[in-house]
């Protein structure tokens, strides 16, 4: 149920960490300089939480882009509100336009959560929940506004109606969305009438204000990651829809602890409205990490190039804050028709902005270049040259040769290969790992996304070589000054362990 970085002590040691992950988990990693990035770059940097005119909590981020802007739809408990900018990261800093101010005295006077912005059938509309004081009375309405498709706050919001299925139960957190032309709602709610545990449902809607029969149970907390908190929580549903392929980004256990998170579920027959349908991921695809408490129920969104995706989420404050939370964005990629987030970038971190444009998303010409390390002047390098798929890829003394210039080759969606002269062979994230510290290796080009590689401006000349599978940085391990140390994958920091000069 919902409302009503300072990074990690590094210890004093002969070479300093660039990096900090859980406390079992910590290794060595990163700069032994210590320099923060701060240089101009291409991309507007910025670091989470993003800034907001009140610097208060916020919570449920709704945000789209649409007509060249991103509006955000948010709620303060009593009104709800939209606001807008070209840019994803000044997002809240915008002046609220309140739509919506309900009477006293109605079923949804009170406790507005988690209001959601949809063009549907010629129409904008926000869904919302509400209750009258009394949170056993919660349900979702919908508010209809103006016709303009590519301006949502072009025109004024009145309340239409109350949202049910045939079973009227406890509602929040209400999602519609399309598929194979038929309009559905998801939503959370009890299973009876009481506060047990909240469940997803689905059903289908005749428009986008009535829910056509009864509501199907797709989800409800199974595993312990969703256990976490009492009662246990399934809420938050969100469609992210590749062809076929129907996924259902939720968030689970308790919103007011540490563990709160995203999982997935997904369906690939066609029959949504079938649990049996319905895949279940046995972990959580998004949470908790170092500085990051809690991150859940998010949206998602297009950079203004419509080549990067976005995530956009909730997290708590400092750990143990619960409900006092703040808006984050980051970047997540697809693996086939499947979503994969990573894991949450900590706070301080500087991230570059949405792209506006390809060379923003793809700042480096395709051509060949040598890949220089910031903390060691040293180069990427095949060692000795060999042909060798499979062999492990190694910092060297910078030397011109064949096995220190690499083909960069533009996939068009903000990716690159990166091909070895010397050998033919790409840069690969070995057996497309997720794990920071897996080793990186050249290998025969196969499309798969474990060669696909995202350069991100960091400003001052330098990059961030970004892998798609696994979403983990190109580092030097220790920021080790030896030649032929073997490089790695690992979290995004802000330390030149991960800064890597282009040069043609």
């Amino acid at each position: 149920m919902k409302r009503t970085l300072l990074l990690l002590g590094l210890p004093v040691l002969a070479l300093l960490h660039g990096c900090t992950k859980p406390e079992s988990e910590q290794k060595l990693s990163g700069s032994s300089t210590l320099k923060a990035v701060t240089a101009a770059s291409t991309s507007v940097i910025f670091t989470n939480p993003l800034p907001s005119l009140d610097n208060g909590s916020y919570y449920d981020p709704w945000v789209i882009n649409i007509g060249g802007y991103f509006y955000y739809c948010g709620s303060d408990g009593g009104r709800l509100w939209i606001t807008k900018s070209a840019t994803l990261e000044n997002l809240l800093q915008q002046t609220k336009t309140y739509i919506f101010t309900p009477p006293s005295g109605t079923l949804y006077s009170g406790n507005l959560w988690a209001p959601e912005l949809h063009y549907l059938n010629g129409r904008w509309y926000v869904y919302f929940a509400a209750d009258d004081g009394n949170n056993d009375n919660h349900r979702m309405h919908v508010l209809e506004g103006g016709t303009d498709a590519g301006n949502p706050l072009n025109g004024t919001y009145s309340y239409k109606t109350k949202l049910s299925a045939t079973t009227d139960r406890w509602a929040i957190d209400g999602h519609p969305f399309v598929y194979n032309s038929q309009l559905y709602f998801v939503w959370s709610g009890w299973e009876g009438t009481t506060n047990v545990s909240q469940y997803l449902y689905i059903a289908k809607m005749s428009n986008p204000y009535t829910i056509d029969g009864e509501r199907v149970e797709i989800s409800r907390p199974d595993y312990d990651w969703e256990k976490v908190g009492s009662p246990t929580v399934n809420e938050g549903p969100t469609s992210l829809i590749s062809g076929n392929t129907v996924n259902i980004i939720y968030s689970a256990s308790g919103s007011w602890t540490n563990d709160y998170c995203l999982g997935r579920i997904t369906c690939t027959n066609g029959n949504l409205l079938s649990k049996a349908s319905w895949t279940k991921n046995s972990t959580a695809v998004f949470s908790r990490f170092g500085n990051v408490y809690g991150p859940g129920h998010a949206s998602f969104v297009k950079s203004p190039d419509n080549l990067q995706n976005w995530i956009v989420y909730h997290a708590a404050n400092s750990d143990g804050s619960g409900w006092d939370r703040r808006v984050m964005a980051q970047q997540f990629s697809w693996i086939g028709d499947v979503p994969f987030f990573g894991y949450p970038i900590e706070k301080g971190i500087p991230v570059p902005a949405p792209s506006i444009g390809p060379g923003y998303a793809m700042p480096i010409a395709n051509g060949t270049y040598r890949i220089k390390s910031k903390v060691t002047s040293q180069c990427v390098d095949v060692p000795n040259a060999a042909s060798t798929a499979g062999l492990q890829i190694q910092e060297y003394t910078d030397n011109g040769t064949n096995a220190q210039k690499w083909i960069f080759t533009s996939l068009g969606n903000g990716y690159y290969t990166i091909t070895s002269v010397a050998s033919g062979l790409n840069l690969d994230n070995a057996g497309g790992s997720t794990a920071a510290g897996n080793i990186l290796i050249q290998w025969t080009d196969n499309g798969n996304v474990a060669q696909h590689w995202r350069v991100q401006d960091m400003g001052g000349g330098y990059y961030k070589l970004i892998n798609q599978r696994s979403l983990l940085a190109l580092n030097v391990p220790y920021s080790n000054q030896t030649p032929g140390t073997k490089l790695e994958q690992w979290y995004e920091n802000q330390y030149d362990a991960e800064l890597w000069q282009i040069i043609p």
